[in-house]
C-alpha cells in the first residue's frame, strides 16, 4: 500500500456492473444528498448510461442532481 500507484476501480477481468446496480447507487446518491430534493426525479440506466428526467426546484438543484451521479463506477 506504500506505493503512489493506485489500481482502484480496476475490477477483475469480465466483471461488469449491472444497469440495476447502477440505477441503485444513483436513487442512493440522490436520496442521500441533503441539497437535492429528488422527489420528482426519474432515474434510468441503459448500457451504463444514467438519465435523469424531472422537475427539480431550480437550476442549481439541477446541476446538483447531475453531479450526484457522474461520477458513479460503469458497467465495467
Amino acid at each position: 500500500y506504500g506505493g503512489a500507484l493506485s489500481h482502484r476501480g480496476r475490477g477483475p477481468q469480465g466483471y461488469r456492473r449491472t444497469d440495476a446496480r447502477i440505477s441503485e447507487d444513483a436513487h442512493d446518491r440522490l436520496t442521500d444528498d441533503p441539497r437535492v430534493d429528488a422527489t420528482n426525479i426519474q432515474v434510468s440506466v441503459k448500457d451504463g448510461e444514467v438519465t435523469l428526467t424531472g422537475t427539480v426546484a431550480d437550476r442549481a438543484a439541477k446541476h446538483r442532481a447531475g453531479h450526484c451521479v457522474e461520477d458513479i463506477p460503469g458497467p465495467g
